[in-house]
Protein backbone atom coordinates (compact mmCIF):
# COMPACT_ATOMS: atom_id res chain seq x y z
CA UNK A 1 0.00 0.00 0.00
CA UNK A 2 1.38 3.48 -1.08
CA UNK A 3 2.05 5.76 1.48
CA UNK A 4 -0.59 8.21 0.95
CA UNK A 5 -2.79 5.60 1.68
CA UNK A 6 -1.28 4.22 4.87
CA UNK A 7 -1.01 7.56 5.95
CA UNK A 8 -4.78 8.69 5.25
CA UNK A 9 -6.00 5.14 6.89
CA UNK A 10 -3.41 5.85 10.17
CA UNK A 11 -4.62 9.34 10.79
CA UNK A 12 -7.15 8.30 13.22
CA UNK A 13 -4.66 6.79 15.37
CA UNK A 14 -2.70 9.68 15.68
CA UNK A 15 -5.77 12.18 16.43
CA UNK A 16 -7.60 9.81 18.89
CA UNK A 17 -4.48 10.16 21.42
CA UNK A 18 -4.76 13.45 22.06
CA UNK A 19 -8.85 13.24 22.64
CA UNK A 20 -8.78 10.19 24.81
CA UNK A 21 -6.43 11.90 27.42
CA UNK A 22 -8.89 14.43 28.33
CA UNK A 23 -11.85 12.07 27.78
CA UNK A 24 -14.47 12.52 30.82
CA UNK A 25 -16.61 9.54 32.10
CA UNK A 26 -19.84 11.78 30.75
CA UNK A 27 -21.72 9.91 27.67
CA UNK A 28 -24.85 10.54 26.36
CA UNK A 29 -28.25 9.30 27.84
CA UNK A 30 -30.99 11.06 26.17
CA UNK A 31 -31.82 11.53 22.28
CA UNK A 32 -30.95 14.90 22.55
CA UNK A 33 -28.40 15.32 25.04
CA UNK A 34 -25.00 16.35 23.10
CA UNK A 35 -21.32 16.05 24.80
CA UNK A 36 -18.88 18.26 23.79
CA UNK A 37 -16.11 18.75 26.15
CA UNK A 38 -14.01 19.51 22.93
CA UNK A 39 -15.63 22.29 21.15
CA UNK A 40 -13.53 24.79 20.85
CA UNK A 41 -10.76 22.55 19.14
CA UNK A 42 -13.74 20.52 17.57
CA UNK A 43 -14.80 24.54 15.51
CA UNK A 44 -10.78 24.87 14.67
CA UNK A 45 -10.93 21.29 13.26
CA UNK A 46 -14.59 22.36 11.62
CA UNK A 47 -13.18 25.42 9.96
CA UNK A 48 -10.47 23.54 8.65
CA UNK A 49 -12.30 21.06 6.74
CA UNK A 50 -14.83 23.36 5.66
CA UNK A 51 -12.22 25.07 3.88
CA UNK A 52 -10.53 22.32 2.38
CA UNK A 53 -13.89 21.28 1.04
CA UNK A 54 -15.02 24.70 -0.41
CA UNK A 55 -11.34 24.39 -1.75
CA UNK A 56 -10.89 20.71 -2.96
CA UNK A 57 -13.62 18.67 -2.61
CA UNK A 58 -15.96 20.83 -3.67
CA UNK A 59 -14.46 21.37 -6.77
CA UNK A 60 -13.48 17.76 -7.54
CA UNK A 61 -16.67 16.44 -7.32
CA UNK A 62 -18.34 18.82 -9.57
CA UNK A 63 -15.96 17.82 -12.02
CA UNK A 64 -16.33 14.34 -11.21
CA UNK A 65 -20.69 14.05 -11.28
CA UNK A 66 -19.98 15.93 -14.49
CA UNK A 67 -17.11 13.70 -16.67
CA UNK A 68 -17.87 10.39 -14.80
CA UNK A 69 -21.08 8.95 -15.90
CA UNK A 70 -24.03 8.04 -13.90
CA UNK A 71 -23.14 4.41 -14.61
CA UNK A 72 -19.70 3.83 -13.76
CA UNK A 73 -20.36 6.21 -10.89
CA UNK A 74 -23.59 3.57 -9.97
CA UNK A 75 -21.19 0.50 -10.46
CA UNK A 76 -18.21 2.28 -8.52
CA UNK A 77 -20.75 2.09 -5.41
CA UNK A 78 -22.04 -1.14 -5.56
CA UNK A 79 -18.20 -2.82 -5.57
CA UNK A 80 -17.46 -0.71 -2.80
CA UNK A 81 -20.27 -1.77 -1.20
CA UNK A 82 -19.23 -4.92 -1.66
CA UNK A 83 -15.70 -5.08 -0.77
CA UNK A 84 -17.21 -3.56 2.65
CA UNK A 85 -19.05 -6.58 3.38
CA UNK A 86 -16.46 -8.89 4.65
CA UNK A 87 -15.77 -6.14 7.50
CA UNK A 88 -19.23 -5.65 8.12
CA UNK A 89 -19.76 -9.88 8.16
CA UNK A 90 -16.83 -9.83 11.11
CA UNK A 91 -18.92 -7.03 13.12
CA UNK A 92 -22.26 -8.95 12.97
CA UNK A 93 -20.66 -11.87 14.12
CA UNK A 94 -19.14 -10.21 17.12
CA UNK A 95 -22.26 -8.40 17.45
CA UNK A 96 -24.17 -11.97 17.83
CA UNK A 97 -26.24 -11.42 14.98
CA UNK A 98 -26.21 -14.59 13.01
CA UNK A 99 -29.26 -13.46 10.95
CA UNK A 100 -27.34 -10.67 9.63
CA UNK A 101 -23.86 -12.22 9.47
CA UNK A 102 -24.99 -14.89 7.25
CA UNK A 103 -27.12 -12.35 4.88
CA UNK A 104 -24.02 -10.43 4.68
CA UNK A 105 -21.87 -13.29 3.79
CA UNK A 106 -24.58 -14.64 0.93
CA UNK A 107 -24.46 -10.78 -0.14
CA UNK A 108 -20.60 -11.37 -0.44
CA UNK A 109 -20.72 -14.50 -2.28
CA UNK A 110 -23.64 -13.97 -5.14
CA UNK A 111 -22.50 -10.02 -5.75
CA UNK A 112 -18.70 -11.06 -5.83
CA UNK A 113 -19.56 -13.99 -8.47
CA UNK A 114 -22.55 -13.33 -10.87
CA UNK A 115 -22.73 -9.73 -9.17
CA UNK A 116 -19.22 -9.39 -11.45
CA UNK A 117 -17.32 -7.85 -8.73
CA UNK A 118 -20.27 -6.77 -6.86
CA UNK A 119 -20.60 -3.97 -9.63
CA UNK A 120 -24.40 -5.13 -9.53
CA UNK A 121 -26.95 -6.29 -6.48
CA UNK A 122 -28.56 -9.68 -7.50
CA UNK A 123 -28.93 -10.50 -4.14
CA UNK A 124 -31.30 -7.53 -3.32
CA UNK A 125 -33.12 -8.88 -6.24
CA UNK A 126 -33.88 -12.21 -4.16
CA UNK A 127 -34.38 -10.43 -1.01
CA UNK A 128 -30.85 -10.13 0.85
CA UNK A 129 -30.58 -6.74 1.52
CA UNK A 130 -27.42 -4.43 2.54
CA UNK A 131 -27.24 -4.35 6.64
CA UNK A 132 -24.14 -2.09 6.93
CA UNK A 133 -22.46 -2.05 10.03
CA UNK A 134 -19.12 -1.27 11.59
CA UNK A 135 -16.64 -2.02 14.96
CA UNK A 136 -18.21 1.56 16.50
CA UNK A 137 -21.45 -0.25 16.51
CA UNK A 138 -20.47 -3.04 17.65
CA UNK A 139 -19.62 -1.19 21.00
CA UNK A 140 -22.38 0.43 21.36
CA UNK A 141 -23.93 -3.42 21.82
CA UNK A 142 -21.70 -4.53 23.96
CA UNK A 143 -22.83 -1.32 26.16
CA UNK A 144 -20.05 1.01 25.38
CA UNK A 145 -21.56 5.06 25.69
CA UNK A 146 -20.73 6.99 22.47
CA UNK A 147 -18.50 9.31 24.69
CA UNK A 148 -17.61 12.86 23.39
CA UNK A 149 -18.63 14.11 20.23
CA UNK A 150 -15.31 15.15 18.10
CA UNK A 151 -14.49 16.36 14.56
CA UNK A 152 -11.54 14.93 12.68
CA UNK A 153 -9.26 16.18 10.06
CA UNK A 154 -10.63 15.37 6.62
CA UNK A 155 -12.21 12.70 8.29
CA UNK A 156 -15.10 14.90 9.44
CA UNK A 157 -17.97 14.17 12.26
CA UNK A 158 -17.06 11.28 15.03
CA UNK A 159 -17.69 10.34 18.56
CA UNK A 160 -14.64 8.90 20.90
CA UNK A 161 -16.73 5.16 20.53
CA UNK A 162 -16.65 6.00 17.05
CA UNK A 163 -13.10 6.83 16.19
CA UNK A 164 -11.75 3.84 18.50
CA UNK A 165 -13.96 1.56 16.03
CA UNK A 166 -12.86 3.06 12.71
CA UNK A 167 -9.48 2.05 14.54
CA UNK A 168 -10.62 -1.13 14.70
CA UNK A 169 -12.13 -1.74 11.96
CA UNK A 170 -8.65 -1.01 9.87
CA UNK A 171 -7.17 -3.98 11.76
CA UNK A 172 -9.69 -6.52 11.69
CA UNK A 173 -11.06 -6.24 8.07
CA UNK A 174 -10.65 -9.81 6.45
CA UNK A 175 -9.77 -7.97 3.14
CA UNK A 176 -6.45 -6.34 4.89
CA UNK A 177 -4.76 -9.75 4.78
CA UNK A 178 -6.44 -11.18 1.60
CA UNK A 179 -5.38 -8.27 -0.41
CA UNK A 180 -1.69 -7.25 -2.23
CA UNK A 181 -0.42 -4.33 -1.60
CA UNK A 182 -1.01 -3.46 -5.27
CA UNK A 183 -4.87 -4.51 -4.83
CA UNK A 184 -4.89 -2.40 -1.77
CA UNK A 185 -4.21 1.07 -3.38
CA UNK A 186 -6.67 0.33 -6.14
CA UNK A 187 -9.12 -0.39 -3.50
CA UNK A 188 -8.45 3.33 -2.10
CA UNK A 189 -8.30 4.67 -5.17
CA UNK A 190 -11.96 3.41 -5.52
CA UNK A 191 -12.71 4.60 -1.72
CA UNK A 192 -11.86 7.97 -2.90
CA UNK A 193 -13.27 8.29 -6.14
CA UNK A 194 -16.31 6.61 -4.41
CA UNK A 195 -16.06 9.73 -1.75
CA UNK A 196 -16.11 12.42 -4.70
CA UNK A 197 -19.35 11.06 -5.67
CA UNK A 198 -20.99 10.85 -2.82
CA UNK A 199 -20.46 14.63 -2.51
CA UNK A 200 -21.65 15.53 -5.23
CA UNK A 201 -25.25 13.42 -4.75
CA UNK A 202 -25.09 15.16 -1.96
CA UNK A 203 -24.14 19.09 -2.77
CA UNK A 204 -27.23 20.29 -1.76
CA UNK A 205 -27.05 18.98 1.42
CA UNK A 206 -23.81 19.56 2.42
CA UNK A 207 -23.83 23.43 0.93
CA UNK A 208 -27.32 23.62 3.48
CA UNK A 209 -25.32 22.07 6.01
CA UNK A 210 -21.79 24.00 5.89
CA UNK A 211 -22.39 27.53 3.85
CA UNK A 212 -26.39 28.01 5.05
CA UNK A 213 -26.93 27.29 8.43
CA UNK A 214 -26.43 29.75 10.76
CA UNK A 215 -23.48 27.92 12.70
CA UNK A 216 -22.58 24.74 10.04
CA UNK A 217 -20.62 23.48 13.21
CA UNK A 218 -24.10 22.82 15.47
CA UNK A 219 -25.65 21.71 12.24
CA UNK A 220 -23.21 19.44 11.06
CA UNK A 221 -22.59 17.83 14.53
CA UNK A 222 -26.38 17.55 15.10
CA UNK A 223 -26.83 15.95 11.93
CA UNK A 224 -24.33 13.35 12.70
CA UNK A 225 -25.35 12.31 16.40
CA UNK A 226 -29.40 11.65 15.52
CA UNK A 227 -28.50 9.49 12.69
CA UNK A 228 -26.12 7.38 14.37
CA UNK A 229 -28.75 7.39 16.91
CA UNK A 230 -31.31 6.44 14.76
CA UNK A 231 -29.09 3.61 12.63
CA UNK A 232 -28.19 2.28 16.29
CA UNK A 233 -31.73 2.25 17.47
CA UNK A 234 -32.62 0.16 14.70
CA UNK A 235 -35.16 2.87 12.86
CA UNK A 236 -35.26 4.04 9.54
CA UNK A 237 -32.62 6.45 8.68
CA UNK A 238 -33.96 10.08 7.86
CA UNK A 239 -32.33 10.87 4.24
CA UNK A 240 -31.50 14.38 5.34
CA UNK A 241 -29.38 13.38 8.21
CA UNK A 242 -27.27 11.39 6.13
CA UNK A 243 -23.38 11.58 7.11
CA UNK A 244 -21.98 13.34 3.55
CA UNK A 245 -18.50 12.52 4.09
CA UNK A 246 -18.37 8.62 5.43
CA UNK A 247 -16.64 6.17 4.17
CA UNK A 248 -18.08 3.06 2.77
Amino acid sequence: MNIISRTFLRLPVVLLAGFLAGCAANTPTQEDHIYDPFEATNREIHDFNKAVDQALLAPLSGIYGAIIPEEFQYFLGNAVTNLGQPNAFVNHVLQGDGDAAGDTLVRFVLNSTIGLAGMFDPAAEIGVFDQPTDFGETLAVWGVGEGAYIELPLLGSSTVRDTIGMMVDFGIDPLKYALSDEQASYLFTARVLNLLGKRHEYDDLIRALLYESADSYTAQRLSYLQNKRHALAGETTIDDLEDPYALE
